[in-house]
Parts: C-alpha cells; sequence; structure tokens
C-alpha cells in the first residue's frame, strides 16, 4: 500500500546486462543521494545473484506502485559511464530492433557491463633498428637484406620486419647478439595496420567532383546539423579521400568521429593510410581484439583521447562524447547487418543516432543500397557523386561470356572458356596480375552418389557437406561439423561417389596446375579462420608475389592493386538465381566490386563474366556500368510488389529440440499475432518450416510480416512479442525477431 505521506527517499531504475524487457527499481542508500545518476554503474541484488547494472533514470517512491524496493549495493562510478545521450540512443536502438534494453546494453559495452574498470596490461612488440657501427661486409646475404629493410623504415617491429624479408626477425635477433642490430620493446599499437603508407593522396588537390561534395558535408558539420549524404562514387574514384578530409573537419571543430568498413581484416591499405594521416589519435574496435584490448581502446574513445575510432559494425556503439561525423563505407555490404544475438543493421543505427547526436552520416558506396537510393529519392538523403577515376586511370571493359557452350567439357574444365583463359594467358605474359572470382568455397560444394543421386548431408543440419581438400574432409557450412568422406553412400551402399560442382579451393589446384609456375594465392574466409592469415595473403599480393589471387567476395572489398589488369568471374549464376528478393541487387554490387579491382594503375583492364544466363539484364547493365539504370529497374520491381524499401518486413523464428514443439509454437504465434493485427495492414505469412528446416540439431519454424514502410514497429511489436515469448519458451521453444531481415532463406 502506497504511503499517504511523501518520503524523502530517492530511488533508481536500473538495467541489468541480461535478455530482460524492462529496469529494475531499487532504493538508495541514505547519504549516496548525490551519486544517484544516469549513466552511472551500480552493483545491485537480483535473485541470488550480485549484477552491475546501469542506472537509467532516477525516481521518487511513485516508481514502486506499492512494491517494495531492495537497496543498491554499490555505486561503481563517480562520473557517468555512459553519457545521457548514448544511453538513449542505446534505449531507442534496443527497442528498433525489438530487443531488450539489458541485451542491448551486453552488445554495446565492453565485458557486456564490466563491474572492475581496472586497466588492462599492454601488449608489446619488439622493434629493430641497425646498429650504428654495423659493417654490411661482415654480414650474411640474408642479414644484408634485413640491414637494408631496416634502414630504409629506420625501425621496424618483428612482423613488419619478416613481413618484408621471409624470416627476417629470426635473422635480426641473431644479428642482435652479433652487434649488428638493435632491439627495443615498445607497447604495441592495438588493432591498426603496422605499416605507415605514404599518404600521397592527402597532399593532392581535391578534384572538382571531391570538391563539391566536402562542401556539401562541410556545411552541416559547421551547423552541428544531424544530416545524411550518399556519396555514390566509381571504384578507384577516391572516396576514401573525401572521407577523410570530412573526419579533419570535424577534427578542427573538437568533436569526434566513427569509421565504419565491413570487414576490418581486409582494409590493411585503408588502415595504414588512417594511421599515416592521423597517428595515434585513432582507436580501433573489431572482433579480434582481445576482450582486454577492446575495453582499453572503449576507455579511450569515452575519456575522448582520440577523435576517431575505425571498426567494423560494433563501432557504431563507440561512446564518443561529443560525436560529429559517422562514415559507412561500402554501407551496402550485409557485413553490416548482425545476424545473431541482437539482429542490428550497423547503417540504419548510424541513421538513428545521427538524429539523437546531431551528426553528419556519410554513406558512401560503388553501389549504393536500394534502401540508401531510396532515402535520396524521398529527400532523406542527399546525392553526392564522384562519377571519375583518380588520375590516368579508366574503368575496366566488361565481357560477357556464355558459359552454355562448355557443357560438354568436364570436371572443373567446364567453368573456363577458351575467352577466360586466353585472357589470364595474355595478362600474365604482360607481367601482369589476374583475379578469379568464384563465391563459392571448399574444393566441391556436394559429395553425390552417380548410383542413387543422393548427397551426403549433415547428421546435425538440412544441408549438404561440402569437401575440403585441405582437410581431407566433408564440413557441414553451417554447424562447422567434420567427418572424414565414405567409402560407400550410405543410401545405397553403392561406391561411385563423386565430387560434384566447383569451390575456391579446387579452382586454385586448377589453376596452379594450368597455368605452372604462375604463384597462385586464395582468399576465403576457410583462409581468414587462421589468424594472420588473410592479411599475409594480402600483404603478398601488395609485395607483387602473388599472379593469380583466387577468391570469395573477400577478394572484392575495397582493396587496391595496380598490377591487377584482368579479373575473371566464374560463375555469375551463382548468386544471380538465389531464391531472394535482393538476389538482382547484390549481384551487381558484388560484381561491380570485384571488377572494380581491374585496371586501377596505369594500365588498362579487363573483367569477363561467364554465365548461363548471357541476356540477363542485371549482367548487361554491370557491363555497362550503368547503375542508376539496373536501380531504376530494380526499384520499379520492388515498388510493385511492395518490397523494401517500399515496405518493410519482419521475420519471426522459432527453434527447439522436438520438432512437434516448435510447429505448435509457431501456429499459436501466428494465431495470437494475425488476432492482434486484424486492423492493421500487416500480411503475414507462415508459419512454415525454414528453408533450412533443421541446424545444430534444432528445428526451425518462421513466419514472415510484410508492412507498410511507416508501420510503427518499435511502437506495437515489443508489447505483443513480449508475452509470446514467454508462452512459447514454458514449452522449451526459442522465439526471435528480426526486423528488416537479411538472411531469410536459412
Amino acid at each position: 500500500m502506497r504511503s499517504l505521506f511523501p518520503s524523502d527517499e530517492k530511488y533508481v531504475e536500473v538495467a541489468v546486462p541480461l535478455p530482460l524487457d524492462k529496469p529494475f527499481t531499487y532504493r538508495v542508500p541514505a547519504g549516496q543521494e548525490v551519486r544517484a545518476r544516469v549513466g552511472v554503474r551500480v552493483l545491485v541484488p537480483f535473485g541470488r545473484q550480485k549484477l552491475t547494472g546501469l542506472v537509467t533514470a532516477v525516481v521518487d517512491e511513485s516508481a514502486l506502485d506499492g512494491h517494495a524496493a531492495k537497496d543498491v549495493i554499490a555505486f561503481l562510478d563517480e562520473e557517468p559511464y555512459i553519457t545521457g545521450r548514448h544511453l538513449a540512443f542505446l534505449g531507442r536502438a534496443a527497442r528498433a530492433c525489438l530487443a531488450p534494453l539489458g541485451e542491448m546494453l551486453r552488445t554495446a559495452l565492453p565485458r557486456g557491463l564490466a563491474r572492475h574498470d581496472a586497466p588492462s596490461t599492454p601488449r608489446t612488440e619488439t622493434f629493430y633498428s641497425v646498429a650504428p657501427d654495423a659493417v654490411d661486409a661482415t654480414m650474411t646475404p640474408k642479414q644484408k637484406l634485413v640491414a637494408a629493410a631496416l634502414r630504409e623504415a629506420g625501425a621496424l617491429s618483428s612482423a613488419a620486419l619478416s613481413a618484408k624479408v621471409p624470416g627476417g626477425a629470426d635473422v635480426a635477433k641473431r644479428m642482435v647478439l652479433r652487434g649488428l642490430a638493435a632491439a627495443e620493446v615498445r607497447d604495441k599499437v592495438v588493432g591498426l595496420s603496422d605499416t605507415h603508407l605514404p599518404d600521397l593522396a592527402g597532399t593532392l588537390d581535391p578534384t572538382p567532383a571531391q570538391h563539391a561534395a566536402l562542401d556539401a558535408i562541410g556545411a552541416t558539420i559547421r551547423d552541428h546539423a544531424a544530416a545524411t549524404f550518399v556519396l555514390h562514387g566509381i571504384t578507384g574514384s577516391g572516396k576514401t579521400e573525401v572521407y577523410l578530409r570530412a573526419i579533419e573537419m570535424v577534427r578542427s571543430q573538437g568533436r569526434q568521429s566513427i569509421f565504419l568498413v565491413p570487414e576490418i581484416v581486409l582494409t590493411p591499405q585503408l588502415l595504414g593510410r588512417v594511421r599515416s594521416r592521423f597517428g595515434d589519435g585513432v582507436a580501433v574496435l573489431h572482433s579480434q581484439l582481445t576482450p582486454a584490448e577492446r575495453t582499453a581502446q572503449w576507455r579511450r574513445v569515452r575519456a575522448g583521447e582520440v577523435f576517431l575510432c575505425v571498426g567494423a559494425r560494433s563501432a557504431i556503439f563507440s561512446p564518443f562524447p561529443d560525436l560529429g561525423l559517422i562514415v559507412v563505407d561500402e554501407e551496402h555490404d550485409a557485413a553490416y547487418k548482425q545476424e545473431d544475438g541482437i539482429r542490428y543493421q550497423a547503417r540504419d543505427l548510424a541513421l538513428l543516432r545521427s538524429a539523437i547526436e546531431g551528426a553528419t552520416v556519410l554513406l558512401g558506396s560503388a553501389t549504393p543500397s536500394a534502401e540508401a537510393v531510396r532515402m535520396t529519392q524521398t529527400g532523406a538523403a542527399t546525392l553526392l557523386e564522384l562519377p571519375e577515376r583518380i588520375g590516368d586511370s579508366t574503368l575496366p571493359e566488361i565481357r560477357i561470356v556464355d558459359l552454355k557452350n562448355q557443357v560438354g567439357r568436364r570436371g572443373a574444365d567446364r567453368y573456363f572458356s577458351p575467352e577466360l583463359e586466353a585472357a589470364v594467358e595474355e595478362t600474365l605474359a604482360r607481367g601482369e596480375k589476374a583475379m578469379l572470382f568464384l563465391n563459392r568455397r571448399g574444393y566441391a560444394p556436394v559429395l553425390s552418389c552417380l548410383d542413387c543421386a543422393s548427397t551426403i548431408q549433415c547428421s546435425n543440419c538440412q544441408v549438404s557437406l561440402a569437401f575440403h581438400k585441405e582437410y581431407d574432409a566433408l564440413l557441414c557450412h553451417y554447424c562447422h561439423g567434420r567427418q572424414k568422406a565414405p567409402d560407400a553412400c550410405p543410401t545405397c551402399g553403392g561406391h561411385k561417389l563423386a565430387q560434384m560442382g566447383l569451390g575456391t579451393e579446387r579452382l586454385a589446384a586448377w589453376a596452379e596446375k594450368r597455368w605452372e609456375g604462375a604463384r597462385v594465392a586464395r582468399l576465403d574466409s576457410d583462409v581468414g579462420r587462421t589468424k594472420g592469415a588473410a592479411s599475409d595473403v594480402l600483404a603478398r599480393m601488395h609485395r607483387g608475389e602473388v599472379d593469380i589471387l583466387v577468391g570469395t567476395q573477400m577478394i572484392a572489398k575495397g582493396h587496391d592493386f595496380p598490377e591487377v589488369t584482368f579479373v575473371g568471374v566464374l560463375y555469375a549464376d551463382a548468386s544471380l538465381n538465389f531464391i531472394d528478393f535482393r538476389a538482382s541487387e547484390r549481384t551487381f554490387q558484388i560484381l561491380t566490386q570485384v571488377a572494380g579491382r581491374a585496371g586501377r594503375g596505369d594500365r588498362p583492364g579487363t573483367v569477363l563474366i561467364q554465365t548461363l544466363s548471357p541476356d540477363n539484364s542485371c549482367l548487361h547493365r554491370i557491363a555497362e556500368h550503368d547503375f542508376f539504370g539496373f536501380m531504376k529497374e530494380e526499384l520499379a520491381t520492388r515498388e510493385a510488389l511492395a518490397y523494401p524499401p517500399f515496405g518493410r518486413m519482419m521475420l519471426l523464428r522459432l527453434w527447439g529440440v522436438k520438432e512437434e514443439r516448435v510447429r505448435d509454437a509457431s501456429a499459436l504465434v501466428a494465431v495470437a499475432l494475425s488476432e492482434a493485427l486484424a486492423a492493421h495492414d500487416v500480411r503475414l505469412l507462415g508459419p512454415a518450416p525454414s528453408p533450412i528446416a533443421r541446424v545444430k540439431k534444432l528445428y526451425r519454424f518462421q513466419i514472415l510480416l510484410k508492412m507498410p514502410v511507416d508501420f510503427p514497429v518499435a511502437d506495437v511489436f515489443p508489447e505483443l512479442l513480449r508475452p509470446l515469448r514467454d508462452a512459447v519458451r514454458r514449452h522449451g521453444v526459442r522465439l526471435e525477431a528480426d526486423v528488416d531481415p537479411y538472411q531469410m532463406l536459412v
């Protein structure tokens, strides 16, 4: 019962980093009232546990609604751990993603919400330099190479030295023992490329197109105005220089910037250039940092010790005190969509954060997303264009090759037309480099029985296993299970098991055999699993030690290799025929991006796109470098079907161990939503088994909702889904909401 007399006691609402939808109210102990502030961390009792939480509001007794409140055990901060604006952003982001605030805190803050903020011990690395009195005549040939590299750079870390001279670090250690070199231990610079690249672009005057873009961007930065720009720049047109100069504008105001990239491990050139331009004023946040390193970088950002944070999608949560600019490079890239836990889209959260903090958003791409283009049509964003490449380089010539006349050839040969083989031959003969693109990893996607036509499938998932020769095993690309290839077909007992199809591993092996003597390297996510392996391949490309680079979409992302003059696309239909309304858009984007790797130096580039659909309009638009022609057709199709960006979608996924329980739970959810949304213009599709109905031994069903583009998702669905989550959980089933899904067919 509420007291008739008002109390002077103070209370706080606290969010804890658990998947819970609401904060909890605690009493502030007497004498601690002055420490009760929004954004500070507190230690609170929670059931039988003690949890670290974050104060989201300071309230009075009326918030108790007759319930008793436990006391806060301790206040952990003298000043707010995050600002009120940042907390407001996280709260609105949670609602937009239909996620509990506690879950958002666990995603956005280091170590969820660490109780202790003790400094971490920095990692160190050894730097080598040539001793002042070293005499080359006393050195071995290898030591002379190391000495030359050290003299050129002044000093190099172990990793950088070994990258320049294979085994250089071990040689330098022996040189130190002989007095030929000196060693110094330094704190390791976390996350940034170890290489300083000459920042030549920063010394050049902007082109007229760059100048016009910077004038428009600069006006909003000076006004501290929330604004969005879509920078459409063809490959090699100097988008990065526009980003860096805009960052300098924000820095001059004493404000900070976030620079998002799709995959940070694939951008060594960018990181080297950023470090050369901005030195130690840069923090880096990405998944390959240790928890201690990530926490240390986060604290530097929060304290305002740096003015720029470079990172992958999670860097959108960087706690800058006065954010002025958010750059989203390659904004079209699907890597900006988080596909587990809280399913957020970093580009969309950038727009949300801009509105809260008065920051400018710069969305850059050679192939902007349909959503970004639509924003420019509605006035929600301003279009800026960079229509020409920097310097004398021009866009490559793109030709389409019909693969249908290859059906008589066997094995990997059927994926190589005479035109493609001849183009690679000519490229190598000129001393230039080639790239071969195939967006399918492994050696063979399927192991099939020629007697009964069955395929070897994963025992945990409803998918075929792919054969990987480097592991001599069959791998599942969903649960990552591994098993030896059987000697006989599990279905019929037959012994005619054939490796069907082509993956990058098989393609690389074929290229090594076909062009004997050529140096072939491979870059895909299998290579990327080994720490440093992807960076090593890219470093070898930059040093000119690779003649043919084979890979998946990883070879298309932002790389600048001037010696690459030829790109061959082995099989464009792999993405074109995917059952997804975004299939054409994604095909246009990835093929345009990979084609853009050719001819970026002073020599012209050529691209061959092999396909079984040579008359496809999307491919012809790619060959004509006609982005806006393609997008006009694509948007017309989307509008007719009310697909994004002319409508919104939400995918509800349900999963559990028992198939029948998941089916029943999905039917319960569908009925409840149909009744609750009957008065709204919302269409429900399903429930139905997911296209891949079993993954990691869990059965999966889904319900797809199609809504008008202005439907208030964040206002309507939190209250609808909360009781449904609780109801299905009692039956051992989990319910997950994915707003604006990118992967609907897995």
